[in-house]
């Protein structure tokens, strides 16, 4: 992709991202105009505009999901490695919520999770999470009980299917627990007698997936997925792509797709979009940390008042008790 950008110091750009480099020349009646330069070494400390070739961006977790509905082998793929189980046993997976691509969205109204039914008897609600959420634990087990209510009027308890909400987290929901991959079901706390399983959470944690690597038990495939869930750039995903006939396909449909100028900008607009959430809550974040360091350091100021107080008195105390010894030596003589 090929757009302008404003640059003070030529430091400031690498020169093989460079495409075209524009920079103010002086007229003799002392006005400037536009030129293009050649080379890029020639451009003093000046502004200058650059035409700038980036890496492709992947377009988060929108293009994603566009990916997953366009391309069910790539779906099925992951849904064979999120619920360790061999992909021949995947007949038939059922996309519940796609997306209308290519049509403006806003915010929330753009809800990103794949929900599925999986051979007619398991419902799938796959979520991706780039940014941390508070209540994330509270609000996945309400997702899991929307998906788990299924039942229509006329229908028996019986006829409920076990569901699993799948977390794709890119931050850590249990900091005293961190895990690669963690499965919670509902078990008796003492003797662990799986009290149903229909009720499933899967949290898959990508800022654990350099520790896992270097464990000798972690699964493969889902290394494999979770790098592929962390690549930013299309270069990026093609390296780990390898020559892997799945994943492969999946760049090919991600460029197929990044090709449509609709799709691109809805992708984009969802990315801008989940980009303020992020700034907004480090925002909030950093402002409650120099609040907090405000509150102590004014406890400590409050520390020292009271402390020198303190000293004052003792020091009062001790030249009144000077004093009376004088007067009593005085009395004496």
């Amino acid at each position: 992709m090929l757009y302008f950008t404003q640059i003070i110091y030529k430091a400031g750009v690498s020169e093989d991202r460079i495409a075209v480099l524009i920079t103010p020349a002086k007229n003799k009646g002392g006005s400037y105009k536009w030129q293009k330069r050649e080379n890029f070494m020639e451009c003093e400390t000046i502004t200058c505009l650059v035409m700038r070739r980036d890496s492709a961006k992947l377009g988060g977790a929108l293009m994603t999901n566009a990916v997953l509905q366009k391309n069910e082998e790539v779906l099925r793929n992951l849904l064979a490695t999120l619920l360790e189980m061999d992909e021949a046993d995947i007949v038939d997976c059922h996309l519940e919520n796609p997306i209308e691509l290519g049509k403006e969205i806003e915010g929330k109204e753009c809800i990103l999770d794949v929900k599925l039914i999986l051979n007619h008897a398991k419902i799938i609600n796959i979520e991706l999470q780039v940014y941390k959420q508070t209540y994330w634990g509270e609000r996945s087990l309400l997702y899991w009980a929307r998906a788990y209510d299924s039942l229509k009027s006329e229908e028996d308890y019986g006829k409920l299917l076990p569901t699993y909400h799948i977390g794709i987290l890119d931050f850590t929901l249990f900091e005293d627990h961190p895990k690669f991959m963690a499965k919670y079901q509902i078990l008796d706390v003492e003797d662990g007698y799986l009290y149903s399983d229909k009720l499933c959470i899967k949290v898959l944690d990508l800022t654990q997936l350099e520790i896992a690597r270097s464990q000798s038990e972690a699964d493969k495939k889902l290394l494999k997925w979770a790098s592929i869930f962390k690549a930013e750039t299309l270069e990026e995903l093609e390296q780990l792509a390898n020559g892997e006939e799945v994943f492969e396909n999946m760049v090919v449909t991600m460029k197929q797709l990044s090709e449509d100028e609709k799709i691109r900008m809805q992708c984009e607009a969802r990315e801008d979009y989940e980009r303020c959430l992020i700034t907004e809550y480090n925002a909030g974040k950093q402002d409650g940390i120099e609040l907090e360091r405000k509150n102590t350091e004014k406890e400590r100021l409050n520390t020292e008042k009271e402390r020198q107080r303190a000293d004052a008195a003792t020091k009062k105390a001790a030249e009144l008790e000077d004093e009376v010894k004088k007067l009593r030596a005085m009395l004496v003589k």
